[in-house]
């Protein structure tokens, strides 16, 4: 049926639709990280100028006495009377039926399993009472037991216990549980009836069946017959809370007495249910000031920040952070004033820790903005003071210094360093404003000593709590990247001991991707970082993939191609899954997920082709369900992925074949689609083909040809040249496809063939 055309207004979205678009989009949530950390970097700064109110509170001595002008309900008191009384009253409890039978017949089925069990071990070859199980075995075992779940250990103790050790366990058991449910199982104490039932077992039977197999079972199948009623629990509960009567203060009485003891919560509660309390004073004007002061820093940073660094205001995570940096050290300067040391205030602090996590520009613009308010807040909401000056004048300056400082070098004893350059220089610009402004040379040594030991106390912070953000907001900083590249990160060290193929590949594309970092201005830490994980997918099933099968057959030549091609790219879902688990940061597991594309497994789809008499086939079934690379460290991770995998198949190339190689394995990526997402031009492409040629040149440098051997070692040497002739023969040969055809150079970018 023909339909009309809609309208150009009905076509436009509904307000609700743009309004729930809107809130559910990540300017939204930008927009609400910025209203959340206003709100308190705003309640900050007004419990820093509110004026001080000597009003009673709690733990106060007090100096006058408060009798109540007229009955008041000591409220505090009365609700941890009743509460106490409440919690006195002991459950209720019903009894269950039919637990006991549900109880022995669940018993009778773990039993009939584990007599399964033994009955499958007994059938093994060598069976013995001390016979040692392989994992197959202790698998096979485990699949058998349904109802409860047994260790290792504990199932090779129940399989090489003799018959009459099982049977008189068995014999004691059943009516130990029997006679013991035919009691009182009360819930919460399933304990107590299985530490009875194991000392009625423990006569008769091993300590080893004893704590192995039957402490398992019982804590598998006993279930309280006795069973908490929580209607008729709280029912008397209630009762007991509304019991109790209420604590009252009748016309007249004392409520707070001079000099006797400190004030509590429960007088205060009462003085202000009074309205005894004289704290209900405003100073509006104070408050409006405060959040326009508050509201335009922030809003004039958050638009230099949007100018300036674009990349981090468009970031949700980075919003949230500077937050919480500029109300830490707010926090830290409120305590400052608070002990009456305002030059111990850290000012530095913002402009050091968000230099060493988002750069050097948020930094400069966030603290800038944090060192205005901090001022403000420390010195009060007067005229403008000379210890206002002094401190807006040392924080800006000693931490724009700071944030250039910590540019280009990260290094935990660098920033040790900047701090110490920074305590020199709020030293020596507060000795100099105070010979200007001051003729009391000792109290201006005296605050030139306390910004230093502010600067101190901001490079502690900045290295305690550093690490702390990192792992908090997942950050790829250079601190933690270079933690992350250590040999010793749990996922390397998994990779050098279970899969050393990958692990020695994925050190030569982390060269190779540095390299290239280095030579096009890309970041080089994130590049090596995310090429040593890159491939922790194959931790899955290392001898899947050809560099990790060393002195064995090839598992895909038995293998269907299908399934083959299944498992290759399933370890890029892995490797997200391991990242995920190890929290990398989200860059690296974008490397992860994109360092193959949506590229085809060729090899594979080219032999299942064959296999099928040349019937086209659907290559989704055979390719990578990843997206091309969108950085580029993650488009520098595939090329240089693809280049280490397919120079392998290469035998001693000479330097112009390694060239000739390289540029068209890019080619072919270009070609395929693989770039069309990266931001590369093709100059950088000819940098990064003309790097990785300079690298592999050197792995494939020619060697001396060393004279032969005398003639009393080549005996030993003829032995030895036999064995590993013997030894090539004997594994299966690795599967390559020859070089000289370009159609089927394709096929040589598959590394896990």
């Amino acid at each position: 049926m023909f339909e009309l055309p809609l309208s150009p207004k009905a076509q436009k979205p509904s307000f609700r639709k743009k309004a729930a678009d809107y809130l559910g989009s990540q300017a939204f949530m930008r927009l609400l990280a910025i209203l959340v950390g206003g709100f308190f970097c705003l309640l900050i700064f007004i419990i820093s100028i509110s004026p001080k109110r000597y009003n009673l509170v709690v733990g106060m001595v007090p100096d006058q006495t408060i009798a109540a002008h007229k009955d008041v309900i000591d409220e505090v008191t009365t609700q941890v009377n009743r509460d106490a009384a409440a919690a006195a009253v002991a459950p209720t409890y019903h009894h269950q039926d039919g637990i006991t039978e549900a109880v022995i017949a669940n018993l009778e089925a773990v039993h009939a399993e584990i007599v399964a069990v033994r009955q499958y071990a007994q059938t093994l070859p060598d069976y013995s009472n001390r016979r040692t199980y392989s994992q197959d075995e202790l698998a096979v075992a485990h699949d058998m037991l349904n109802l409860m779940e047994l260790q290792d250990f504990q199932i090779v103790t129940l399989l090489n216990a003799t018959n009459e050790q099982f049977d008189e366990m068995y014999a004691a058991l059943l009516p130990a549980v029997r006679n013991t449910m035919q009691g009182n199982v009360i819930q919460g104490q399933e304990s107590s009836a299985i530490n009875g039932i194991m000392q009625l077992v423990g006569y008769k039977t091993n300590v080893s069946l004893l704590q192995n197999v039957v402490l398992p079972v019982l804590r598998t199948i006993i279930e309280p017959n006795m069973v908490v009623d929580a209607e008729a629990t709280e029912s008397a509960r209630q009762d007991a809370w509304n019991a109790v009567e209420p604590v009252v203060f009748k016309q007249g009485q004392n409520i707070v007495v001079r000099g006797e003891g400190r004030v509590r919560e429960n007088q205060i509660a009462m003085l202000n249910s009074l309205g005894l309390l004289d704290d209900n004073t405003i100073d509006y004007q104070m408050y409006l000031g405060a959040l326009a002061l508050v509201a335009f820093v922030l809003a004039l940073s958050f638009v230099a920040l949007k100018v300036l660094s674009p990349q981090t205001a468009g970031e949700t995570r980075s919003i949230v952070l500077i937050n919480l940096v500029i109300l830490i050290s707010l926090a830290l300067s409120l305590l400052a004033k608070e002990v009456q040391l305002i030059y111990l205030a850290p000012l530095a602090l913002p402009f050091m820790l968000l230099t060493a996590t988002l750069g050097p520009m948020p930094a400069i613009i966030a603290g800038t903005a944090c060192t205005a308010l901090g001022a403000v807040m420390i010195t009060g909401t007067g005229s403008a003071t000379t210890d206002w000056v002094n401190l807006l004048s040392i924080g800006i300056f000693s931490g724009v210094l700071s944030s250039l400082l910590l540019k280009s070098n990260y290094q935990r004893s660098y920033v040790l360093l900047t701090g110490a350059l920074v305590g020199l220089t709020n030293f020596l610009l507060l000795f100099g404003l105070g010979l200007l402004t001051s003729m009391n040379l000792q109290s201006t040594v005296n605050k030139g000593l306390w910004s230093l030991v502010g600067a101190a106390v901001s490079t502690v912070l900045c290295l305690a709590i550093q690490p702390a953000l990192e792992s908090a907001f997942n950050l790829p900083t250079p601190t933690r990247l270079l933690d992350l590249t250590n040999p010793n990160h749990p996922l390397l060290r998994r990779l050098l001991l279970e899969a050393p193929g990958t692990y020695h590949h994925s050190i030569i594309i982390a060269n190779l991707a540095e390299a290239c970092a280095e030579a096009i201005g890309a970041n080089p830490l994130l590049a090596r970082a995310g090429a040593y994980f890159h491939d922790i997918g194959k931790l899955k099933r290392p001898l899947y993939f050809k560099e990790n099968q060393i002195g064995t057959g090839n598992v895909h030549d038995s293998t269907d191609p299908q399934v083959s091609a299944a498992i290759i790219t399933s370890h890029v879902r892995e490797g997200l899954a391991l990242a995920r688990q190890y929290r990398l940061p989200q860059e690296i597991q974008q490397i992860i997920a994109e360092h193959h594309g949506d590229s085809l497994v060729a090899f594979f789809y080219h032999k299942a082709v064959q296999e099928s008499d040349n019937e086209q086939l659907d290559k989704s079934e055979f390719s990578y369900t990843g997206v091309p690379p969108q950085t580029a460290e993650g488009a520098l991770v595939m090329l240089c992925d693809t280049i280490e995998a397919a120079i392998r198949t290469l035998n001693s190339p000479s330097q112009e074949e390694i060239v000739v190689f390289i540029n068209d394995l890019i080619q072919k990526k270009i070609q395929s689609g693989q770039m069309s997402n990266a931001p590369l031009t093709l100059k950088d492409l000819q940098i990064i083909s003309d790097t990785c040629a300079t690298v592999l040149n050197g792995v494939f440098h020619e060697r001396i040809e060393y004279p032969a051997a005398p003639d009393k070692l080549l005996a030993p040497r003829e032995k030895l040249l036999a064995q590993l002739q013997q030894l090539r023969k004997s594994s299966a040969p690795p599967v390559s496809l020859p070089l000289s055809p370009p159609k089927k150079r394709a096929d040589q970018e598959e590394k896990a063939v």
